[in-house]
């Protein structure tokens, strides 16, 4: 009996034998992508012939010129809206835009939409942010008039006017 005892105590002991082994854990932590609105997108100032229908005044993203029918006059400064994204150095992002389209309005319930477009519409290889973590972005965009507009200044900041809003995601 004293013998069985001991082969059975010396199995218990090689089964609670413990064998381990290490692990690690890691994390890649990416600063927090910011978005700031830089510069608005201006027409200047446009002159519509009523005669001639409708007509649309663009602002071109890739060449940053504005685009005027013939049929229009326009002038005065124009640009393209900028947008400088902040975050993780040379991190994909992707863009999305809330409420696509703007509506510009003059202030005494008269409006006008504004159809942006931008510069990662056009170029998806721009979904990068550089070596410093940072990309400007291009937006230009579209207005169509029907020869019906009530002269004076719209913007998506006058009231009844709202603009568009982008968001950034890694």
């Amino acid at each position: 009996m004293k013998h069985i005892f001991g082969l059975f105590s010396c199995f218990l002991c090689m089964s609670s034998v413990v064998i381990g082994a290490n692990g690690t854990g890691a994390v890649e932590f990416l600063a927090p992508v910011a978005v700031q609105h830089t510069q608005n997108v201006n027409f200047g100032t446009v002159a519509i012939d009523p005669t001639a229908g409708t007509q649309t005044v663009t602002r071109s993203v890739t060449t940053g010129s504005r685009v005027c029918p013939a049929a229009y006059v326009c002038t005065g400064t124009s640009q393209n809206g900028l947008f400088t994204i902040t975050g993780y150095p040379s991190a994909s992002i992707s863009l999305s835009v809330v409420g696509q389209l703007a509506t510009l309005s003059d202030g005494a319930g008269h409006t006008l939409t504004f159809d942006p477009t931008f510069y990662d519409e056009v170029d998806s290889t721009t979904r990068v942010l550089d070596a410093s973590g940072v990309k400007v972005f291009s937006v230009g965009g579209s207005i169509t008039f029907t020869g019906n507009e009530v002269a004076g200044t719209y913007s998506s900041q006058n009231s009844g006017g709202s603009g568009y809003t982008i968001t950034v995601n890694y």
